[in-house]
């Protein structure tokens, strides 16, 4: 790697964000940041982001590393030995490059290690890690130095087929890679021609080729098949002329690669290719790749066809999606461009209209990344697709009629409806006075059904409500605060019910949101309503742990059976032999689901059920 300048790493500390992340994503070599602290008797290196080819290769992933410290990550040994070149590089501030040893949980590794200070008022602030890990070329170099002092040792650990043949076209030379090839002993090497050990026509071919190289006196590079014991083997070829000193050819020399694997994987790519091509032809994929230095543009066939066209009919230039682009949408869409450029956005991600052929309007979703920058830094090269999203802006425009709609049909449940409903509760409570003995049964089951009703809108519209919300917006909410509240509200509702509290519930928070009452008050109706006793008993209680607050609501009811335990949190599952919606406990599942917690229901003995509400607890 070329050596940087004070100045070049400055200018690197300045780039964008959005280079740093390119150079960042795409070197191959193990980046590392590291933020410089000054102490009061030095300097504290603190670890503070690595790339993927470093996590790949050091074994480290992002957050082991992330806010370690030399010492916490590589032990008091290794980390006191890497501190020192850190300290180096901050002192001399200027690059450093040197060679180390670390051992780590991939392994032991050499690696040659670039440092480049970033300064921050004069001071360094930063320091950019560059590490190549060199075990390999380490090794080679180990390799070649006992290729100088032991020719034929080195021959012997290659692995590709190395042979020497005279001008008559006998082997003077194999090595062991060579002679495992052709399944022949070191002794027996000597005299040997290619018509002894291959069959006739292609050991004719391998002579001719011989020939070529002697008459010519240049090099050949030939790709063939070679048959073997093991089967047919790919060999890349490469035969050389051998002079001696009086210039005359005496010899062919021969190296000789097995590219079995890499022929397959080339097959390989090339059917991966194919099906990649028939993908984006069957998901009408339009794939366009920018010059930004010209303005071309190249598309694919899908491209112009998603618009009525085709490639003819259209010029390869910028201006051409301009003219299209629905003016409504240009200035968004270019802005979208210019924040991606800028390092603001990962891609260049919008949806706006273009003109197709007819002249009408079609909506694309438009999705691309900057692929090559020069220099400097300024991008030059952008690829991405086109996806016709027209069917789904349609969709959504439908979508948003039904969910206006919806809104409306809440606002006249939870208001028109309920506010109906209540005022009939307060004409009948009052016609208690007026009403006799043998009527009071009939008004206090005009009553109980009217609060049904009430609980019924209630639920109704806890259920539109939440459809209506993409995502619960979650935030920690006191449990004991709104359980309490609840538990109030249900026995003001239902006089004729026992409700306690078995010991004291803690005063601690949840995750949840605003709709956290609706999850007790259906559980504790629903303990009431589905209760067959004369007399409903329900009891609550609550535990916490690190982690997680149950809560347990117990009746005295008739139960639930196995079989039906899970379902009755489905969609319109009604209770035991009981009125009601069956949205309750549905809206129950649903609001605990989206919190992160889970909900069950057990039985209790000798007879009822508990509903078991675990919800997870603010850290």
């Amino acid at each position: 790697m070329d050596k940087r300048s004070n100045a070049d790493t400055e200018t690197i500390g300045s780039e964008s964000e959005n280079v740093y992340e390119v150079i960042f994503r795409k070197m191959e070599d193990a980046v590392f940041l590291i933020d410089v602290e000054r102490t009061g008797d030095g300097y504290n290196f603190v670890f503070r982001r690595n790339n993927a080819s470093h996590r790949q290769q050091t074994g480290f992933s992002e957050d082991e590393f992330r806010g370690q410290t030399p010492r916490e990550l590589l032990g008091d040994e290794q980390g006191a030995a890497v501190e020192g070149n850190y300290r180096r590089c901050v002192e001399q501030k200027e690059t450093i490059e040197y060679e180390e040893v670390l051992e780590l949980p991939g392994g032991s590794s050499h690696w040659l290690t670039k440092l480049s200070p970033i300064f921050e008022h004069g001071q360094v602030s930063q320091i950019v890690g560059v590490a190549r890990d060199i075990t390999e070329k380490k090794e080679q170099e180990r390799e070649l130095q006992r290729l100088n002092r032991r020719f034929e040792t080195v021959l012997g650990t290659m692995s590709a087929a190395v042979f020497l043949k005279d001008t008559e076209g006998r082997y003077l030379l194999m090595n062991q890679a060579c002679r495992d090839l052709f399944n022949v002993d070191d002794g027996e090497i000597l005299g040997l021609t290619d018509s002894d050990i291959l069959p006739p026509d292609v050991a004719e071919e391998a002579r001719s080729d011989d020939r070529q190289v002697i008459e010519s006196g240049e090099v050949l590079e030939i790709e063939e098949a070679v048959p073997t014991t093991a089967g047919n083997s790919v060999r890349l070829t490469r035969k050389s002329p051998v002079y001696d000193e009086s210039g005359k050819i005496t010899a062919v020399c021969g190296v000789s690669t097995d590219i079995t694997e890499q022929k397959q994987r080339q097959q390989e790519l090339e059917g991966l290719k194919e099906r990649f091509e028939l993908a984006v032809e069957g998901a009408n994929l339009g794939i366009w790749d920018w010059d930004m230095t010209t303005d071309e543009l190249e598309f694919n066939e899908q491209w112009a066809r998603m618009l009525g066209h085709s490639t003819d009919e259209m010029e390869p230039h910028l201006k051409e999606w301009e003219q299209r682009a629905h003016p409504d949408d240009l200035g968004r869409v270019k802005e979208a461009i210019d924040d991606h450029i800028e390092g603001k956005t990962a891609l260049y991600d919008t949806e706006h209209r273009m003109r197709t052929a007819d002249g009408d309007w079609k909506w694309i979703r438009a999705v691309g990344e900057i692929a090559d920058r020069n220099g400097d830094g300024d991008p030059v090269r952008a690829v991405g697709i086109h996806l016709d999203i027209d069917e789904r802006k349609e969709y959504e425009q439908t979508i948003e009629r039904q969910r206006d709609n919806l809104e409306v049909l809440n606002e006249v449940v939870r208001h028109d409806v309920r506010n109906a409903l209540q005022l009939v509760l307060a004409y009948s409570d009052m016609l208690g006075d007026y009403v006799e003995d043998d009527g009071e049964t009939y008004l206090r089951q005009v009553l109980e059904a009217g609060r049904e009703a009430v609980d019924i809108t209630q639920t109704a519209g806890d259920v539109t409500k939440l459809l209506l919300r993409s995502e619960a917006d979650r935030t920690p909410v006191a449990v004991r605060s709104v359980l309490e509240e609840q538990i109030d509200d249900v026995r003001a509702d239902y006089e004729r019910a026992i409700v306690s509290v078995d010991g004291a519930i803690a005063d601690v928070n949840v995750i949840a949101d605003g709709m956290l009452d609706s999850v007790f008050r259906n559980l504790l109706k629903n303990a009431i309503v589905h209760n067959n006793k004369e007399l409903p008993e329900v009891t609550v209680s609550a535990t916490v742990d690190d982690e997680v607050v149950q809560l347990r609501v117990a009746d005295n009811g008739p139960g639930v059976p196995d079989d039906r335990k899970e379902q009755i949190f489905e969609e319109g599952e009604k209770g035991l032999d009981s009125e009601g919606t069956g949205l309750g406990l549905y809206l129950v599942r649903t609001l605990v689901d989206r919190y992160g917690g889970d909900v069950w229901v057990e039985d209790t003995e000798p007879e009822g059920s508990v509903f078991v509400v675990e919800l997870p607890r603010e850290m």
